[in-house]
């Protein structure tokens, strides 16, 4: 079970323009924690469930994770998924280079990919395999290469790139949401606390910040980059899943406590975030195994 405060950790990092090393375990560590350093990491092999601020996702060989700096996040692998796992990892602290440089018209893209990197970005296919060339090259650079420079056109790669998966609606630094967006704000606080309601629905949403609900469906998808239902079922599950690890409560009393009013919804939808039926995911991750049924 994820403790509910991350732990600040400090990295080499701090004392280079960058660091890059590669690792091969049995699986992904798995510790939660953050840093102010930005971090890259490309899965060459390896599967299991991202933790990333509010998020919970499966990864899995042949994606790229990119994590802002402060972002909480862990990587989880059930024993049946520890076969051997290899990533490589990349960090650097942009604020050693200095806000002025990244300022810069030339750095616009890469400046706010940084600033949007708060939310945590998956990436694959194309994309990813091009950024572990760049790891490649960074890690062991040839004579008269250049990692700095290496990483900055790393960075506007991904900058351009407009198929990355936002894994937050708005940035999480040090387990504590960031928001700008005022009317947002409310809605996501509003939705952390009332989620578990499973009358819940997007137009009793667009009330408390005054929208219609067609207004406030395509508000919220600009904003935070998935459609409300997504987030509220992703919120739900995110609740189910501690649920399962930190209690001994059945999985019947887990479903309706985490706001699905049939278990065989909660099932599905647990299994489309997860890739594990909720018993198979309480056994595997080391969860509290109930005697109810």
């Amino acid at each position: 079970m994820l403790p509910h405060e991350a732990k600040i950790e400090l990295l080499a990092a701090s004392q280079y323009g960058l660091k890059t090393t590669t690792f091969e375990k049995e699986c992904v560590d798995f510790h939660w924690h953050f840093h102010p350093e930005v971090e890259l990491v490309w899965i060459e092999s390896g599967e299991g469930l991202l933790h990333a601020g509010r998020a919970l996702v499966p990864y899995q060989a042949g994606q790229l994770v990119l994590v802002g700096a402060n972002l909480p996040h862990a990587y989880g692998s059930a024993p049946s998924q520890r076969k051997g796992a290899k990533w490589t990892t990349l960090h650097f602290r942009p604020s050693v280079w200095g806000n002025e440089f990244w300022r810069l018209p030339e750095n616009n893209r890469i400046f706010d990919l940084l600033e949007r990197a708060g939310c945590g970005y998956l990436y694959s296919n194309k994309t990813a395999a091009q950024a572990a060339e760049f790891l490649v090259h960074i890690q062991t650079p040839k004579p008269g290469d250049m990692p700095l420079a290496r990483l900055l056109n790393l960075l506007d790669l991904l900058a351009r790139d407009e198929s990355g998966r936002k894994l937050n609606p708005q940035s999480v630094s040090g387990g504590k949401v960031e928001l700008q967006d005022t009317r947002l704000q409310l809605g996501l606080r509003k939705l952390e606390q009332t989620s578990h309601e499973p009358g819940l629905t997007q137009a009793e949403a667009a009330q408390w910040i005054k929208m219609s609900p067609p207004a406030f469906c395509r508000y919220f998808k600009r904003l935070t980059g998935r459609k409300f239902q997504h987030h509220l079922n992703e919120l739900r599950i995110s609740r189910a899943c501690a649920s399962l690890l930190g209690t001994e409560k059945s999985i019947t009393e887990i479903a309706y406590d985490s706001g699905f009013n049939n278990l065989s919804n909660f099932n599905r939808r647990f299994k489309e975030f997860t890739q594990h039926t909720p018993r198979s995911y309480r056994q595997t991750q080391g969860g509290l195994i109930s005697s109810k049924t």
